[in-house]
């Protein structure tokens, strides 16, 4: 159990001192105080591998529990350079009802980065109004707080779907010798959102693509999927306002845009409560991996748990979970492997 929860107001100047006041936790939780801890970067030497970082869903974390969302991207910020951190990507539900309060905590939290590490954000049901039941696909809080003004200070950002928001939105960059580009779609992304993906990839052919949205996989590993899903449930056709703007959930992303495009090597999602993965081949090309992870559901929020992905020279893909609140690995078949690119 949790006690003296704390609301942080902080100054940008000042953030990074958060982690040295984190909140009391009883029993064995001992959560660390220091952001610039590092940890073993693995095998491959630096400078020869990267990493990027998912934030899974902060939605709890951001609700009652911001320090430990500090602790998160404080700790990326300090390790940037002894992990080759190329990007941080969130997979959605940023925040649990999209109210002032909670994006000024994802506000603080980014602001960590600002300069240091380029990061992309992607929304998912709980950033709409309604607090996760999506009355509108209003996004106007979101963007306040994270307008393309701000997103484009990162030289990374090159196109968005819509010119005042970087909901649907692509980030490219270099990593270990190659192209690569981020491709950030929003929650139930729409057709004509998928259509403008398509061009986006046409526009840059030679890229290898990590597509992130929120919901795609289901708790069993098989993707969302409204018409063949057996006992499915949260997909984003069960969101009445979707429906009349039109949607589409993890099958029909892969039957309109990913199975077609050899340049997708991975899918990052959240949204259920789960970790699984997903290797999918493709009728040519390379296969895709597709990767849940949503802590969201665990102790204290989640316990500010995130993945690291680090791309290897070999051509394989470590991926390990790890809390800096806690400073604590989950090192189960579930939470630490390699994937071969």
């Amino acid at each position: 159990m949790v006690r003296n929860r704390l609301r942080w107001r902080v100054s940008n100047h000042a953030a990074t001192a958060l982690i040295a006041v984190l909140v009391g936790c009883g029993g064995s939780v001992h959560p660390t105080t220091d952001p610039g801890r590092p940890i073993d970067a693995g095998s491959a030497a630096l400078g020869t591998s990267w990493s990027l970082v998912a934030l899974p869903d902060s939605q709890s974390v951001v609700a009652s529990y911001p320090e430990i969302f500090y602790s998160q991207t404080a700790w990326i910020a300090a390790q940037a350079r002894s992990l080759n951190i190329e990007y941080v990507v969130h997979e959605g539900d940023i925040t649990n009802d999209s109210t002032e309060e909670q994006w000024d905590v994802a506000d603080h939290a980014f602001r960590l980065l600002d300069h240091k590490v380029p990061y992309a954000l992607t929304v998912g049901n709980h950033d709409y109004p309604g607090s996760g039941a999506v009355t509108s696909r209003d996004t106007s809080m979101f963007d306040a707080h994270f307008p393309p003004e701000r997103i484009r200070q990162q030289p990374e950002l090159v196109d968005t779907f819509e010119p005042d928001t970087v909901t649907n939105a692509t980030y490219a960059f270099q990593a270990g010798g190659q192209p690569w580009l981020i491709l950030a779609l929003e929650f139930g992304p729409r057709d004509a959102v998928l259509a403008w993906a398509e061009g986006v990839l046409d526009a840059r052919p030679g890229a290898s693509v990590i597509l992130v949205t929120h919901a795609y996989l289901f708790i069993d590993g098989t993707r969302l999927d409204h018409v063949a899903g057996i006992n499915q449930y949260s997909n984003p056709h069960d969101y009445d306002q979707l429906q009349l703007d039109g949607t589409n959930d993890g099958e029909e992303m892969w039957q309109k845009l990913i199975a077609h495009r050899p340049e997708i090597r991975f899918v990052l999602c959240g949204h259920m409560h789960a970790r699984v993965r997903l290797t999918s081949q493709r009728q040519a090309g390379p296969p895709v991996h597709q990767l849940l992870s949503d802590f969201q559901a665990e102790s204290l929020g989640g316990s500010g748990y995130l993945r690291i992905l680090t791309f290897m020279p070999t051509g394989q893909v470590t991926v390990r979970t790890y809390s800096p609140f806690l400073d604590q690995f989950l090192t189960d078949d579930e939470n630490q492997f390699v994937l071969d690119l």
